[in-house]
C-alpha cells in the first residue's frame, strides 16, 4: 500500500477539528426502497471501471481505512484503494483569510481480501486562479485531466482563492474524457440534461456564486453509444436524505454532489441513469456515524455524498450516503 503526502501549513487543522470533537449531531433516516406491482425494468449495472459513477454497480468490498484530511495547497493519495468524496458543507475555511486556512476531510477505504484493484484514491488543493488552465492542470505528480482519472468531487472557495478536488485513477483504465465548464446555476438541469444525451456524465461541482458554478462532466470512451437521463435537485441539510433517496428510488445513481463558499452558496444533488432505467437503487443514509463496514461497504455500497457541514466551531453534522 502507497500513500503520498503533499502539504503546506494549514492553519484551519485546530478550527476544523475542534468543530468536529465539539459537533452537535443530529441523525438522518434511511428509506427502504418499494419495486411496486409491476415488474421493474433490467437492472442496470455501470461498468466496474466507470468512475463517472462512483463505484456504484461495481459490487466492490472494502473497509474503511481513515477519516483523514488535507490542507490547502496540499494534497494525499492512497494506492490501491478506493476513496470517497470530499466531505462538503460549511466550514472547509476559515473566511477572509488565505488558501493555507483551508482544510477538508476524507474517508478512504481498502479492498478485502481477494479483491484488491489498481486504483489510487487523490484529494487534491490549489489556487482557485489555477482551476482556470484546466485542462493544463497538476498538482504535485497528479495530471488532473489524464485519460485515466476521473474527478468525482469538487470544492470551490473564492474568499480563500482555493479549490480543492477528489479522484480515482487508475492505470488500467483509460479514455476519460473530462470538460470542466462554468456557468448559470440556472442552467445547470439543462446541461445535465445535453450531456446525457452526449453519453457524458456531470461527476462534479461547486458554487462559486449564489448564482454561478463550475461543473466537471465526463464522457468514456469505453462507452460511447449510451444516453443518460439526469435530474437535478437543491438540497439542504434537511432535505438532502430524502432527495437521494428519490432520486435512488427512481433508479438514479448520484454522480456528483456540490457545495461552495463560506458559508455555503448553495447545495445541489445531480442523479444520472441509463436511458429507462428506472429500477430502484438501493440506498442508505446515516448520520451521525459512518454505516457499517459489514453491512454496507462489504456489500457493494460506496459513498455519493459525505458531508461535514460547521457552520460555527461548536456545532457540526456529518452525513454519508452510499448507494449500490
Amino acid at each position: 500500500m502507497s500513500r503520498v503526502f503533499r502539504r503546506f501549513g494549514s492553519y484551519a487543522s485546530s478550527f476544523l477539528l475542534l468543530a468536529a470533537m465539539l459537533a452537535t449531531l443530529h441523525l438522518s433516516g434511511c428509506g427502504n426502497m418499494s419495486t411496486g406491482s409491476q415488474p421493474p425494468p433490467p437492472t442496470w449495472l455501470p461498468s466496474p471501471n466507470d468512475f463517472r459513477f462512483q463505484g456504484v454497480g461495481a459490487n466492490m468490498s472494502t473497509v474503511g481505512q481513515e477519516n483523514g484530511a488535507f490542507g490547502g495547497g496540499g494534497g494525499y493519495s492512497i494506492t490501491p484503494a478506493w476513496g470517497g468524496p470530499i466531505e462538503l458543507g460549511n466550514g472547509m475555511c476559515v473566511p477572509g483569510y488565505t488558501i493555507e486556512f483551508c482544510e477538508w476531510f476524507f474517508h478512504d477505504y481498502l479492498y478485502t481480501a481477494g479483491q484488491s484493484r489498481d486504483t489510487t484514491a487523490g484529494y487534491d488543493s490549489g489556487f482557485l486562479t489555477d482551476l482556470n488552465n484546466f485542462p493544463n492542470l497538476t498538482r504535485g505528480t497528479d495530471d488532473l485531466s489524464a485519460p485515466n482519472l476521473v474527478i468525482r468531487s469538487l470544492d470551490v472557495q473564492p474568499a480563500n482563492d482555493a479549490f480543492a478536488v477528489a479522484f480515482i485513477s487508475s492505470p488500467s483504465v483509460a479514455g476519460f474524457q473530462p470538460s470542466l465548464q462554468h456557468m448559470q446555476v440556472s442552467d445547470l438541469p439543462a446541461f445535465a440534461a445535453s450531456q446525457g444525451l452526449k453519453g457524458r456524465v456531470v461527476t462534479a461541482l461547486s458554487l462559486d456564486s449564489p448564482t454561478t458554478c463550475d461543473v466537471f462532466s465526463y464522457g468514456w470512451a469505453n462507452d460511447p453509444n449510451s444516453i443518460y437521463e439526469t435530474s437535478v435537485e437543491p438540497v439542504t441539510r434537511d432535505t438532502v436524505a430524502s432527495v437521494a433517496q428519490n432520486m435512488a428510488a427512481e433508479g438514479y445513481v448520484i454522480t456528483a454532489f456540490g457545495a461552495g463558499g463560506q458559508p455555503n452558496f448553495g447545495w445541489y444533488l445531480v442523479g444520472t441513469r441509463l436511458q429507462g432505467s428506472t429500477t430502484p437503487r438501493p440506498i442508505f443514509v446515516s448520520s451521525p456515524d459512518r454505516p457499517s463496514d459489514a453491512l454496507y461497504y462489504s456489500q457493494g455500497y460506496v459513498d455519493v455524498v459525505t458531508i461535514f457541514d460547521s457552520p460555527t466551531v461548536a456545532t457540526s453534522t456529518r452525513i454519508w450516503v452510499v448507494e449500490k
